[in-house]
């Protein structure tokens, strides 16, 4: 389930199977609309993915940075006594569909990455039942998953890869948001006197008005820079690493929406660092933004998310 070219090796196989304009481009864009306003909704089929693992999963629920989902896979075959096996008919596949109930959980919004289908309601709520130990009765087009004959059955080797990969991507990098409970003193508060703008910025590789940011805790650094700061201004490493404020929760809600993915994937490619990063520094650019201008209003953090990054907006290129 982790190789890269999973995920395609599902469309090919509903392509084979019948049901390629279902999954087209053009297709999906009329479905679920212009994804640069896509939003998440119970029922869709998303496929996940972070690094090298790569998932399709089934919503069953909605929180504000994460969904409550259920694996879905195609290929290869398998299930078990908690999963339904699904009639191609039923879906934009084409091909039957194993939903994992027993691995219901938590998947965060972040490695949300294209929606693929949406499911009818009575398939979706056998899952959310079945996933909390209620019976359910089996929908039409579909049947209740066998128990696998015995550990050796190609369908314990799945369930174990799908546990994998739902472990991976909860791990995928989020950005700290603010509970209300932290008390964080800016760097500034911690020395003993003024700064030396020019050594920090010389030991940074960052102009004055970085440097005056760091100081105020408006921006994230990096282990490197931590032990840098550190070293100049002679605070311990762990004194330094907790300078920097965490992002209010309703900012982390919009940085993470999947609407925002492809963006912080291209900034990232230019600037050869990881995807985790440039959302980490986007969100941390947004915020600044804000806290420069007066008012005690809630920001509009999708409008500042687009003026920090000078008007470039949520993509709906596909890759």
């Amino acid at each position: 389930m982790s190789e890269p070219g999973v995920p395609q090796r599902f469309l090919d196989l509903a392509a084979a199977a019948r049901a390629p304009k279902a999954l087209s481009i053009g297709s999906l864009r009329t479905r679920f609309g212009d994804p640069t306003e896509m939003q998440v909704s119970v029922g869709q089929v998303w496929r996940a993915r972070w690094e090298e693992t790569s998932l399709l999963v089934l919503v069953l629920a909605i929180a504000a940075r994460e969904v409550h989902a259920v694996p879905v896979t195609i290929d290869p075959p398998g299930e078990d006594a908690a999963s339904l096996v699904v009639d191609g008919a039923r879906t934009a596949f084409g091909v039957e569909s194993t939903v994992w109930a027993g691995l219901a959980g938590p998947v965060p919004l972040r490695v949300l990455d294209r929606v693929v289908d949406a499911w009818e309601s009575d398939l979706v709520t056998w899952a959310a039942e079945t996933a909390v130990g209620e019976p359910s009765p089996v929908p039409p087009g579909a049947r209740q998953g066998v128990i696998p004959m015995s550990v050796f059955d190609v369908s314990e080797e799945v369930r174990a890869e799908l546990e994998d990969d739902l472990e991976a991507l909860r791990s995928a990098p989020g950005l700290p948001a603010a509970t209300g409970t932290e008390k964080v003193a800016a760097l500034a508060a911690l020395l003993s006197g003024p700064p030396d703008l020019p050594a920090l910025g010389t030991a940074l590789g960052v102009p004055q008005p970085e440097v005056m940011r760091i100081l105020r805790g408006l921006v994230p650094l990096k282990p490197e820079q931590v032990e840098a700061v550190a070293g100049v201004t002679g605070l311990p490493v762990d004194a330094v690493a907790k300078t920097v404020r965490p992002l209010p929760a309703a900012l982390v809600a919009a940085v993470e929406h999947p609407r925002w993915r492809e963006t912080w994937i291209r900034r990232a490619q230019r600037s050869g660092i990881s995807e985790g990063d440039a959302r980490l520094f986007g969100g941390y650019g947004a915020f600044a933004l804000a806290a420069r201008q007066t008012g005690g209003e809630e920001p509009d953090w999708e409008g500042r998310l687009q003026q920090f990054l000078h008007g470039e907006g949520p993509s709906g290129s596909e890759r």
